[in-house]
């Protein structure tokens, strides 16, 4: 998108699932989300911080396997491939608990969705909580 001669970038945020499935089950996503990620250029992705937590629990829950040893697999999920790591700051805090409407009670959905509308994202997510919040601007 251009504006007064300068591009601006659209940046997109990948919820847990989202980013985890970009990297190793991508049939997983929908035709839409991989056509975005296709077009959105590696240093537009982000994601919470707070899905780096859930991707460990997840793996240490038995949840998720992943065919190389999980610290691996984290590097070449985020450093390797450019991703940028939002992480939680006090306005994201902040905002997470104190969501505009009615929100549930997911902390790590909270601060998801509130990384989201502090830093003005898309985000990226399956969870239709998410998709039906009115406050946020979700894609699937």
């Amino acid at each position: 998108m251009l504006m007064g001669g300068s591009l601006i970038k659209r940046m997109i945020l990948l919820d847990t699932h989202t980013w985890i499935w970009s990297q190793s089950a991508t049939k997983q996503l929908s035709d839409r989300v991989k056509k975005l990620i296709r077009k959105t250029l590696t240093d537009q992705r982000a994601i919470a911080s707070i899905s780096i937590w859930e991707f460990a629990m997840m793996v240490v829950k038995g949840r998720i396997h992943v065919k190389i040893d999980p610290r691996l697999w984290l590097e070449n999920a985020i450093e390797k491939t450019g991703l940028k790591v939002i992480d939680l700051s006090p306005e994201i805090a902040q905002e997470s608990c104190n969501l505009p409407g009615d929100f549930h009670k997911d902390p790590a959905d909270q601060i998801i969705v509130a990384t989201a509308r502090i830093h003005n994202f898309k985000l990226l997510t399956k969870d239709q909580k998410i998709l039906d919040y009115p406050h946020v601007n979700s894609f699937w």
